[in-house]
């Protein structure tokens, strides 16, 4: 039996496990008590757990709380500061008397990417590294892409499921439109897939990606592609020029205007339909 209070009382010398409701007040005391010996901790990593417990996303696993023979507490310091973080009550595996050796095991498989913990849940169907980047950097819009867990990810590849399918499609890896169909300019046209003609924003792929143009006033199409080829740079600073770049230079070619040069947008000009109700 495991005590649901901070001495950790199991009545065997043998590991133990137990099904037990973990409140903020007994997190907190876990942690202050018997957090000795633990890795630095994660605020990002907390706060995507939180936001799951929050919402009631939270999924019992046989992922818990782990304490040693002396009551050191050896896996779970981050779903213990979740708690406290989120003001849940959590239900969990609690297991005691585990094997401090047992860390050497623990954490070491194959890290599964969110691309597989997607597929292997199958809400999503068929979930690519390509549509998972072109996401988040389209979440991000002007700003980084956010850390999103598991069932936020999720929520969001459902509620933007055709705007991803169509810009994966339409913005292809190729290695001639190598630097060109990146995440960020992926991005871009997910965004436009809610306020552009579909017609006209594949016509627009299709001519970003092979730098074929039908005529010469679409130069400006080119001239993007040429920029992008040549400025990779993965800094915060240089992404934030490509994306405002696309937009402008996007925005531009539906109006039928030709700039002989390219300058960013400085606000966002494809909002999501979520942002355009904010």
């Amino acid at each position: 039996m495991i005590t649901t209070n901070n001495r950790l009382r199991p009545t065997s010398t043998e590991p133990v496990v137990q099904r037990v409701r973990v409140d903020p007040d007994l997190a907190f005391a876990w942690l202050d008590q018997h957090n000795t010996n633990n890795r630095k901790v994660s605020q990002k990593h907390v706060e995507r757990l939180a936001r799951d417990m929050a919402e009631g996303k939270w999924v019992l696993t046989h992922n818990g709380i782990a304490f040693g023979p002396d009551g050191t507490l050896l896996d779970g310091q981050h779903r213990l500061w979740a708690i406290i973080e989120s003001g849940c009550t959590i239900e969990m595996f609690v297991y005691c008397n585990m094997d401090p050796k047992s860390m050497m095991a623990i954490d070491c498989g194959k890290t599964r990417s969110m691309a597989d913990i997607l597929n292997i849940a199958g809400e999503n169907g068929e979930v690519s590294k390509n549509d998972l980047a072109t996401l988040r950097a389209m979440l991000g819009g002007f700003s980084n892409p956010p850390i999103l867990s598991p069932s936020e990810a999720s929520e969001a590849m459902r509620r933007h499921h055709d705007a991803i399918e169509f810009t994966v499609a339409n913005l292809p890896t190729v290695t001639s439109a190598r630097g060109v169909n990146t995440a960020i300019t992926r991005a871009v046209i997910a965004r436009a897939f809610y306020s552009v003609d579909r017609a006209m924003l594949k016509d627009f792929c299709r001519k970003l990606t092979t730098g074929i143009v039908t005529c010469g006033d679409e130069g400006v199409v080119v001239l993007l592609r040429q920029h992008l080829q040549e400025n990779r740079g993965g800094s915060y600073s240089q992404r934030v020029q490509r994306y405002g770049k696309v937009e402008r230079v996007l925005a531009a070619w539906l109006k039928g205007e030709n700039p002989s040069r390219i300058y960013p947008a400085s606000v966002e000009l494809f909002p999501l339909p979520e942002e355009v109700e904010a």
